[in-house]
């Protein structure tokens, strides 16, 4: 074999393995646990999958984080107590109802459609046989202000509103420098399912009735007797605890004049049943900002001139 000697490989003997055993040189015991944990992984499919980070829940509302709240104030969402501009809106928010100012505004509404004088007439039609509608607004109102100031400062369904500090809503966004909207109220589909108002930068920048001079003021309604408080009663009525509970039993949303845009402001208000605009009278029991312009308007008014409070504006707005 040409000089080299064959290799003699040594013969390796057997591995002995256990019969049941799925690998060689384990112990019985071993076995034994390991059949155990496959059997309890069988039984329990949770075992078998994946571990899962638990999601943290959305923030939930809360009362008015700077001092005690008053009966029925509305809770409060994503503000932040020791930034100052947060801190403005949450004061603002809470004085413009713990105030009585919301009540004043709400109350007023309610008394001026009871009478159908006036003031309630530049915005609504007054009842007919077939038509409640006095009574509808006046129910709407009543809902908002409550019974008596022994109540709370505001009626009890005020105090299931949540007011968030986030600009939230994908289709009604107003904190942007091309918006002009004031405020929103929505449902949060995307965080907590939950219905809130947010109010943009420029509806705080409004002021308060408390502020008003009525020497300054036009012979009809106009912005110059605009504020915060209306914006808040315009957000208030489309809360969908308000205008379906109420004796109108319908949402209140925001309505269209006939050119198209929305009814917002005391000329679109009025134009809807104007019959020389719109002549819609059957619209504004719907129209959010007919409520609101109503219940300033009759306040106002009775600020202005106690004697006879629904002859101090002695013109209609102007058309639209």
């Amino acid at each position: 074999m040409n000089g080299v000697s064959p290799r003699t490989i040594p013969s390796i003997p057997p591995q002995r393995v256990h019969p049941y055993s799925p690998c060689p040189n384990m112990t019985l015991s071993t076995i034994v646990l390991l059949a155990f944990v496959g059997a309890l992984a069988d039984a329990n499919p949770l075992l078998n999958e994946p571990s899962r980070v638990a999601r943290r829940s959305p923030p939930a509302p809360s009362a008015y984080p700077l001092d005690t709240p008053c009966g029925h104030e509305w809770q409060y969402l994503n503000f932040n107590p020791d930034d100052d501009t947060d801190k403005g809106h949450l004061e603002a928010l809470h004085g413009v109802i713990c105030s009585g100012e919301m009540r004043a505004l709400s109350s007023n509404g309610q008394v001026s459609a009871k009478a159908g004088d006036a003031v309630y007439q530049r915005y609504f039609p007054l009842s007919e046989d077939d038509e409640d509608t006095q009574d509808k607004v006046s129910s709407v109102f009543a809902l908002i202000a409550g019974t008596s100031s022994t109540d709370g400062m505001i009626g009890a369904v005020v105090a299931g509103m949540v007011v968030d500090n986030l600009d939230f809503s994908e289709d009604n966004g107003c904190d942007t420098p091309e918006s002009d909207t004031l405020g929103y109220t929505d449902t949060d589909t995307r965080v907590d399912n939950r219905e809130k108002i947010h109010f943009c930068e420029a509806a705080y920048a409004l002021p308060s009735t408390a502020n008003l001079d009525c020497s300054t003021l036009d012979p009809f309604p106009s912005e110059k007797m605009d504020s915060f408080s209306r914006v808040v009663l315009h957000e208030m009525t489309h809360y969908s605890t308000v205008g379906p509970a109420s004796e109108l039993e319908a949402q209140i949303v925001d309505v269209k004049n006939s050119d198209g845009e929305f009814a917002y402001g005391e000329p679109r208000v009025h134009g809807l049943i104007d019959p020389a605009q719109d002549d819609q009278p059957g619209l504004p029991e719907i129209n959010a900002d007919s409520y609101a312009w109503l219940g300033l308007d009759a306040f106002v008014s009775r600020i202005c001139d106690l004697t006879d409070p629904a002859g101090f504006f002695t013109q209609n707005p102007p058309p639209y």
